[in-house]
């Protein structure tokens, strides 16, 4: 789930059911959004493999309600994204993540991330998108508009 959603998302859900439906739409598209980007990103990366781009997939989870965006070609896709030995670069929210691919530190791939990218514009499309529901539904409510 991209983070700091949960406080969001329940608010939203308390209006109702259409609201969950609306939820549950912007989720996959912003989840098949971050697929297809990721993958434009993964066909850019020169001498890649065809498959760093075909394993990249979308999966609904929470009956809808989250997204996963996974890619399957490990540990190269991992290599891939965030580098190997001197020439890893990892944002912060995902260390703990590229940690579990560590070997050990000799290794000489540059870093050339395609999910992250996705996923950091992804986030900020979502979470607008949420926002403005939010406050548009509370201004209805509140007989603003």
């Amino acid at each position: 789930m991209i983070t700091g959603t949960d406080q969001l998302i329940k608010d939203l859900l308390a209006f109702g059911s259409e609201t969950e439906v609306f939820v549950k739409a912007i989720t996959e598209a912003t989840g098949r959004d971050i697929e297809a980007d990721a993958k434009v990103n993964a066909a850019s990366i020169q001498g890649a493999p065809p498959d760093l781009k075909q394993k990249i997939a979308y999966k609904k989870t929470d009956s809808g309600l989250s997204a996963e965006v996974t890619q399957n070609l490990l540990p190269l896709g991992a290599f891939t994204e965030f580098g190997t030995g001197t020439y890893v670069v990892v944002a912060d929210e995902w260390k703990d993540m590229a940690w579990q691919f560590y070997v050990n530190g000799k290794g000489r791939m540059t870093a050339s991330p395609y999910m992250y990218p996705a996923y950091v514009k992804g986030r900020q499309n979502y979470l607008e998108t949420l926002e403005k529901k939010l406050n548009k539904l509370t201004d209805q409510y509140n007989g603003k508009s």
